[in-house]
């Protein structure tokens, strides 16, 4: 019989990285802002400036990171930053000065943008095509299931020894698992191995270059539209806590949420990068755009109806992270070949910086009008525009077929 596929050692060595870089890195590493600021005298406001350099770096690194992958083989480029995340978790516990934390995520949001997203997605590309939906939904999750499962020692360090014990004993691990997934990297299938991921039948694509992309009408339409999309993901989820509070719920409601939203995104995750093996991904993306604008219009209605609550936690938690991983699929579906590697970087600018801006005019409109009910309104009307340029999009490539 076949023999088991080496694609998804590969996965798993993509993942290990990514509970690291996303689920430490990014998820964990908040918990000890409070601590951090009170020792180094910060309030919040000026304690996130620092994370923010991070997107802001791994913006406009983001080009240059796909130039590099076009290349130069991908292990190489993940062991770089295997290499950097390692010296900076060790050394985030020798941290004394505000200036010495913003640097340290100056160099992160560098290491990110070589051992995060772009590299793993593209390194996924190449190795799945039959099983690519899920192979994305699997991997996307485990910087939720690293947040998770490394939570709950930080938190106790944090409590029993401080912020820098707390760093120390669980960043360590971390670089060991680091360490341990470049181990199971492969820059690329043998063409024997590979066949039987190969889509028994599929439409002949062009191979576009950036230059060729550039002169497309479809990359524009994409481009706005997963901008758009990211201006809401990130929107949401930079102020929900914020809506939250809003609202005057009790902890145990608050609790109920985001346990919700959070569970519900592992599975949006799961069953998008399910579907969209089966259908055209323009169609899936079409599917979560639908869904996380009813989940943004159910968090609209929790603003006099708060026993929507539940509701809107479950279809937001699903449209969120459907639109999330679908976002990278389509991007791969429309332009994996020769350049895909510097194409990818582009998008992952602009939608990083449009991310950027969704979480300030989220939070400024709130401020401005006491409420968040123009900022829902603004995030609806960007996903009845994204799904347009979605259909136009999909109609170019019905006709191009």
């Amino acid at each position: 019989m076949n023999k088991f596929y080496r694609g998804w050692w590969v996965l798993l060595g993509l993942s290990l990285m990514y509970i690291g870089s996303n689920g430490f890195g990014i998820y964990t590493l908040p918990l000890f802002y409070p601590s951090i600021s009170q020792e180094l005298a910060l309030t919040k406001g000026v304690i996130t400036q620092a994370p923010s350099n991070m997107y802001l770096v791994l913006a406009f690194c983001s080009p240059f990171c796909g130039w590099l992958l076009d290349r130069f083989a991908p292990r190489i480029i993940l062991g770089v930053a295997a290499s950097i995340m390692s010296v900076l978790f060790v050394s985030l516990a020798f941290i004394n000065t505000f200036e010495q934390l913003k640097w340290y995520y100056v160099f992160f949001g560098v290491a990110l943008s070589l051992g995060g997203v772009i590299p793993s997605v593209y390194l996924i590309s190449r190795w799945f095509d039959k099983h690519r939906g899920i192979a994305l939904g699997l991997f996307l999750n485990a910087s939720s299931f690293g947040a998770t499962i490394l939570s709950k020692p930080a938190g106790y360090f944090l409590a029993s020894g401080g912020w820098r014990t707390a760093v120390t004993y669980v960043g360590i691990p971390v670089v060991g698992i680091i360490i341990l997934a470049q181990l199971l990297l492969k820059n690329r299938p043998e063409e024997e191995e590979f066949q039987g991921e190969v889509m028994p039948q599929k439409n002949s694509t062009k191979d576009f270059t950036l230059s060729e992309a550039l002169r497309q009408p479809t990359f524009y339409t994409l481009l706005i539209a997963t901008g758009a999309l990211w201006f809401c993901i990130n929107g949401i989820l930079f102020n929900k806590d914020l809506f939250l509070s809003d609202l005057q719920l009790t902890p145990s409601q608050t609790a109920s949420f985001a346990s919700s939203f959070f569970f519900c995104s592992i599975i949006g995750k799961i069953v998008f990068g399910l579907v969209s093996d089966k259908i055209r991904k323009n169609d899936a993306m079409l599917g979560s755009i639908v869904v996380l604008g009813l989940g943004i219009l159910l968090l609209k209605t929790c603003l006099t109806h708060v026993s929507w609550l539940t509701m809107a936690a479950i279809v937001l938690g699903v449209g969120y992270s459907g639109a999330f991983t679908m976002i990278q699929l389509l991007i791969a579906e429309h332009y994996a070949g020769k350049s895909y590697g510097l194409i990818l970087g582009v998008f992952t600018m602009i939608d990083t910086l449009a991310g950027s801006i969704g979480i300030r005019t989220i939070g400024q409109l709130r401020a401005s009008t006491g409420s968040y009910n123009t900022s829902f309104e603004v995030m609806l009307a960007l996903c009845i525009i994204a799904v347009g340029l979605v259909v136009f999009s999909r109609k170019k490539e019905s006709l191009i077929s």
